[in-house]
């Protein structure tokens, strides 16, 4: 039996995504991913009794940490601090000391677990992280070469993937140079984030999913997923008006005529090595791309023509993501299986031809994986 899995989360419309740099000239950057660690360059910081955007004095705890910093770094990572809260009680409340005090309650207080968080590192590895706050507790972390015993408060964070830098929009990479501690990443970008984190993920009315290549990207690559485009539209487009099946004497016009609006797929291509196609799409297309994809490229493992269409007989299509919506899942199978039957064994084994060839050159895949 072929399952096909679309590993496409719900996520709420209220999902935050935050940007953390890991330290002045990135020092901090392998002690976060080493140890799935976050924290602001606080040594020494006296946590709050109370709720941190609560707390009346952080700007005297603020002023503590950086005294500490400054003995430990002129004096040496072993020099004992002695330092009181009380005697910082007067510490001025400049505009850098007021970021960074908006940067703790940003982080220790307001940042939830599985909010998102995206982590540059420097320009030279072209590299950035995504991840996510494991949970909502703070733990004491050491610095041991540069801070000594003294404990930072920090927090747990999955990392979920790491990205070429030059696969993001510009106004992403631009964003992530801001070197303040923590912040909002802005709205306006965070569905990419989301997709780099995910592939494929549904937020609202929008669906998203993505096709990825390893290799070279050919002319029959980009015609073999137009050919899933618009077979997936045509799908969508005759299960929305209650269509038992497609009409197989309309084929040709299904592949040459473009679909309606709310069919088509708005698309973010990067076709270099490597490189993805990805879909986003107000109606279920997008999803049933990333599972047509990955059905054909299934399929192909067998030689046989019998067992071929055995498995399109019984192709299974589910969703294990998180907050995962049925319905959604259910119409999408149902527009694979749409796609199928028109197809018949003969095309489809084609198709599954194109795929094969797409994978074993250039490592095509899919946001959604096909089980055997």
């Amino acid at each position: 039996m072929l399952e096909i899995d679309l590993n496409a989360p719900t996520i709420p419309p209220e999902q935050r995504v935050w940007r953390l740099f890991p330290g002045s000239g990135y020092q901090f950057l392998q002690i976060f991913l080493s140890e799935q660690v976050g924290f602001l360059d606080l040594p020494a910081f006296l946590m709050p009794g109370v709720a941190m955007v609560g707390a009346s004095d952080l700007i005297p705890r603020i002023a503590l940490s950086q005294r500490a910093r400054e003995m430990l770094m002129s004096e040496g990572a072993d020099t004992k601090l002695d330092l009181k809260l009380d005697d910082f009680t007067n510490a001025r409340h400049t505009q850098a000391r007021g970021r960074i005090r908006q940067a703790i309650i940003n982080f220790l207080g307001s940042a939830k677990t599985s909010d998102l968080l995206v982590l540059p590192g420097p320009l030279s590895t072209g590299l950035l992280w995504i991840g996510r706050f494991a949970d909502d507790g703070v733990v004491n972390v050491k610095v041991g070469r540069r801070y000594g015993n003294a404990t930072i408060p920090a927090r747990k964070i999955t990392w979920l993937s790491e990205v070429k830098e030059n696969m993001v929009s510009s106004p992403l990479s631009q964003s992530l140079r801001q070197t303040h501690p923590f912040t909002l990443l802005e709205r306006s970008i965070r569905l990419e984030v989301f997709s780099l984190a995910y592939g494929s993920f549904v937020m609202g009315d929008r669906h998203t999913a993505t096709v990825y290549n390893a290799n070279d990207y050919l002319d029959a690559d980009a015609a073999f997923l137009g050919t899933v485009s618009r077979l997936a539209a045509a799908a969508c487009q005759a299960l929305d008006r209650g269509a038992l099946k497609l009409d197989a004497s309309t084929l040709v016009d299904l592949l040459l005529k473009s679909p309606p609006i709310e069919y088509t797929c708005s698309q973010a291509v990067d076709i270099h090595s490597p490189g993805f196609n990805r879909y986003t799409s107000g109606t279920i297309v997008a999803l049933v791309i990333a599972a047509l994809v990955a059905t054909f490229i299934g399929l192909s493992k067998h030689s046989d023509q019998n067992a071929i269409a055995s498995e399109m007989q019984n192709l299974v299509i589910i969703n294990s993501s998180p907050n995962a919506d049925p319905q959604c899942t259910g119409r999408v199978s149902e527009a694979s299986k749409l796609v199928l039957d028109v197809l018949g064994i003969d095309k489809t084994l084609a198709l599954c031809d194109a795929a094969r060839k797409a994978e074993q050159r250039g490592g095509l895949r899919s946001t959604a994986k096909p089980k055997t």
